[in-house]
């Protein structure tokens, strides 16, 4: 029991909150304090920490006190406790073996199976059970060995966020509806953590990745409207107009402080296959000299290579639109040639040769009209 509360006091800020989690249940604690109770006894308990893990804990506090663990989930288990209960496997980076108990795994991943998906978790660590360190998490960060699992970004975040076509808004319910085509708390991880990761990069590389993929699998404009889920995490190349360029300030603390990324920038994009419908690219900076606005005549030939994300829909004074968003880190500018204007020395001597034109002929035309008489 002593060891237990040393534990969480390692990792959180004080018993009293520790407890306060798990709730005023003594026997829970006797429970996980039991290093000779095998986890699979106490599954209520696991299941309630870790969904409090997940609902009442921010990221941001976890990120900076949490246990971090890296390393290969190499089996996952479910359990039915009276919420879904996953027990992961995991062989991390200084071969320690670990056990994480987390309420979701990623929906692409096998249970009962062998598997080695390289992965992270911040967690609490509540037991110890035959040498094996026993934790408790919110979620687990999938980094699979695909080009942007190779970023860093954690895949299994876009599970957070359903995709799906406009034409199906009917079929779902309206929370799901509104976690697909709004802008909620539940694209923090993977909308932020997609620019973050894409910000990254070195300036040119995503336009090359973008290249490879098109020359394998092109993705069409029209497939971002009309295949949202196909053409999601897979970069394209975009050529057209910026009608529409606006800074975005990221005004939360957690945002903030979990991505560190305090604004980004809205590109309404018009390609010519876009039918006059807009495509929305956010990109972490602009080229310098850029301009920004929303004026009626706002106009801004642009290339930029990003990485689908969702339809969003959004309102306007004419109505209700969608538009694809997608993730970008820098356009290329082609700003327009600048027009040649003559020096004012030329244009002061222009006038003066035309106001002594003028002169003559007035004074020729009274000559001839005198002559005339």
């Amino acid at each position: 029991m002593f060891i237990l509360w040393i534990l969480f006091s390692f990792v959180l800020p004080d018993t009293e909150f520790a407890q306060t989690l798990l709730g005023d249940d003594e026997s829970a604690w006797q429970k996980l304090g039991d290093a000779t109770r095998p986890p699979e006894q106490d599954l209520a308990v696991f299941a309630d920490l870790t969904n409090k893990l997940a609902q009442w804990v921010p990221r941001s506090f976890l990120k900076d006190n949490a246990v971090h663990l890296e390393g290969n989930v190499t089996h996952v288990t479910k359990y039915n406790a009276h919420t879904p209960l996953y027990r992961c496997k995991m062989m991390l980076n200084n071969g320690t073996i670990a056990e994480v108990f987390v309420p979701s795994v990623p929906k692409a991943w096998k249970q009962d199976a062998p598997m080695q998906e390289r992965a992270a978790v911040f967690g609490v660590c509540v037991k110890s059970y035959k040498d094996t360190p026993i934790f408790a998490a919110p979620a687990l960060q999938w980094f699979p060995d695909t080009w942007l699992g190779n970023l860093g970004f954690d895949v299994a975040s876009f599970d957070q966020v359903p995709v799906s076509r406009v034409t199906e808004l009917e079929h779902h319910d309206e929370e799901t509806n509104r976690r697909m085509f709004k802008f909620t708390e539940s694209d923090w991880e993977p909308f932020y953590g997609l620019l973050r990761a894409v910000s990254a990069t070195s300036p040119g590389w995503l336009e090359e990745e973008a290249k490879k993929f098109d020359a394998e699998k092109p993705v069409g404009v029209a497939d971002l409207f009309n295949r949202p889920s196909e053409t999601r995490g897979k970069p394209v190349l975009l050529r057209g107009t910026a009608k529409r360029v606006l800074p975005t300030p990221v005004t939360d603390s957690e945002v903030r402080s979990l991505f560190g990324i305090d604004h980004y920038y809205q590109i309404y994009l018009f390609t010519e296959q876009s039918q006059g419908n807009p495509i929305v690219v956010c990109v972490g900076s602009l080229p310098e000299g850029m301009p920004v606005g929303d004026a009626a005549d706002f106009s801004e030939p642009i290339t930029v290579a990003a990485v689908p994300y969702k339809l969003w829909i959004y309102e306007t004074l004419s109505g209700q639109h969608y538009a694809p968003i997608l993730v970008g880190r820098s356009p290329v500018w082609h700003p327009k040639p600048a027009v040649q204007r003559p020096p004012p020395e030329f244009i002061t001597a222009f006038s003066y040769a035309v106001f002594f034109t003028l002169v003559l002929i007035w004074f020729a035309c009274r000559y001839w009209a005198r002559r005339s008489a």
